[in-house]
């Protein structure tokens, strides 16, 4: 069996490349199959976010590239579809509407600056800073409560297939020592979405994203033994943004996952989500 990959991101948002870049890359990595999964438009101007008026072209290019390289690979249409309350979900007509094949739900925006601009807990360290203070005063703990908050609002409300980097709030932990992720009420704000997502049968990802570049992982392994103990499905993304990033500290993760006592990952097959057999050496990247 080969690797699978679905969260990546192509130039329709922020994504370097174009989607069969992607497509030819997966194919000559082996893998099983790709999901195309570019950040769903939002309601306000990003630089990342796909616009709305491009959507329809993505949509039937991926369905076009679906069609082409079958008996190849799998490709999957999806978007990424970030929770905002009252302003965009996976149930918003703009994403029910597009009929894909899965979504990966994730929460980014969680706050707003004081010209009225969303923030988001993944923007560069110097806007995260003056985000967090015009957000929430400064204070992290409130910031990563609202965080989690909002992505088990998502969950109970509008439940993706898969969650997108579950504790992507403390990124800038590594560079601003912001808060103790050991401490028991940051602990327990991952546990009860953890216990959440088991519940609504979600599909939690372990995004490699930043593996090479700071040793994170989102969720880190610290919460694997949570996530094996409430027995839930996962699957390995590395939320790529260039071909070359699709398999990104795959085997080192799977290795680290093995240890963890995990023997399977979740793969789209026919239609369902399955469990297959976890192997830490799928693909070896020359």
């Amino acid at each position: 069996m080969g690797w699978t990959n679905y969260h990546g991101h192509c130039d329709y948002c922020d994504g370097q490349g174009r989607i069969e870049d992607y497509i030819l890359k997966a194919i000559e990595l082996k893998m099983d199959a790709i999901g195309i999964s570019s950040h769903a438009p939002v309601p306000f101007w990003t630089d990342w976010n796909m616009r709305a008026e491009n959507l329809p072209a993505y949509l039937n290019e991926v369905e076009e590239l679906k069609a082409k390289y079958e008996g190849r690979i799998a490709v999957y249409k999806s978007l990424e579809v970030d929770y905002i309350p009252h302003l965009i979900s996976a149930k918003h007509d703009l994403i029910t509407n597009a009929e894909l094949d899965y979504v990966v739900g994730s929460v980014h925006f969680i706050g707003q600056m004081n010209d009225g601009t969303h923030w988001a807990v993944d923007a560069p360290v110097e806007e995260f800073k003056q985000g967090l203070q015009e957000s929430f005063d400064g204070d992290i703990k409130q910031a990563a409560i609202r965080y989690y908050e909002l992505q088990r609002e998502m969950i109970e409300r509008t439940a993706p297939d898969i969650i997108g980097h579950m504790d992507k709030i403390k990124m800038h932990n590594v560079r601003l020592n912001l808060f103790d992720e050991n401490e028991q009420w940051y602990v327990n704000e991952v546990h009860k979405t953890l216990e959440l997502i088991k519940e609504k049968g979600v599909i939690v990802e372990i995004n490699t994203k930043a593996y090479f570049r700071d040793g994170h992982l989102f969720p880190g392994p610290e919460h694997f033994a949570k996530i094996k103990e409430l027995n839930i499905p996962i699957t390995i993304n590395s939320d790529a943004h260039h071909s070359d990033k699709l398999v990104n500290g795959f085997d080192e993760v799977a290795q680290l996952l093995l240890e963890a006592g995990f023997s399977h990952t979740t793969e789209l097959i026919d239609g369902s989500w399955q469990a297959v057999t976890l192997v830490a050496t799928d693909v070896k990247v020359s």
